[in-house]
């Protein structure tokens, strides 16, 4: 359930939730040419720092330098270009900066990803992800899950719609837009539940679409909304370049 939202509209610009990245422990230090890097184990920073020659842009959970980042095997994150040695233990850090400067790498899945946090619908976000030729994140496990939630911690879209339409009462089918089994699921307590919300257009619509939020039993669960409402998002690529 998640009845009230942003819709857009015909003057002004929805607001999403403000972008956050969320964590504990690790020290953060400025990159140098090769952008940033995280020491320690679990070492997603709460706060930004500005680092190496890059600007910190959509996407960016921290300033970003010359070339793709990484998340490591403990989380650390490094630069992909300078050779900055100070990455955590199991870092295999990988270039994803040819699909974008602020994509990052998961070694776990050998995937990249990149934040839009650019409010858009469901459907405008998985137009926008297919433009990159990505697609909206999938999550098949914990690990997966846990990291889109480090990389954008408040609401975004995820890529699972249950396949009916917004007039359509009811739970529907939710599966992955990229086809892949539906296995994995995160959804908060009594979620989803088609809950009835507001029609762009007026009239009575519902909930057929998946996002991360905060409002669950802790942060990082799913749970359903109106699929006109815009958001952020998170782009995910099946292979590296």
């Amino acid at each position: 359930m998640f009845g009230s939202g942003s819709t857009p509209s015909a003057g002004g610009s929805p607001s999403a939730g403000s972008a956050s990245v969320t964590g504990t422990a690790g020290s953060l230090s400025s990159g140098g040419n090769g952008g940033e890097t995280v020491g320690g184990s679990s070492s997603i920073a709460g706060s930004e720092d500005s680092g190496g020659n890059g600007g910190s842009g959509a996407g960016c959970a921290f300033s970003c330098g010359e070339g793709g980042r990484s998340l490591g095997g403990n989380g650390a994150v490094g630069g992909a270009a300078g050779g900055n040695d100070q990455a955590g233990a199991g870092s295999d850090l990988t270039e994803c900066s040819a699909f974008s400067p602020d994509a990052m790498f998961l070694p776990a899945t050998q995937h990249c990803y990149l934040v839009d946090t650019e409010p858009r619908t469901f459907a405008a976000a998985q137009t926008h992800c297919k433009e990159l030729k990505a697609h909206l994140i999938t999550l098949a496990n914990v690990a997966e899950n846990d990291f889109a939630w480090s990389l954008h911690g408040d609401e975004h879209w995820i890529g699972s719609q249950d396949g009916k339409m917004p007039k359509q009462s009811g739970v529907g089918k939710y599966t992955w837009v990229t086809g892949e089994p539906f296995d994995y699921t995160n959804w908060s307590q009594d979620q989803p539940n088609a809950s009835k919300t507001s029609c762009v257009e007026g009239g009575d619509c519902y909930e057929h679409c998946a996002f991360q939020w905060k409002g669950g039993d802790h942060d990082n669960m799913w749970n359903d909304r109106y699929c006109m409402h815009t958001i952020a998002s998170i782009c995910e690529w099946d292979s590296t370049p």
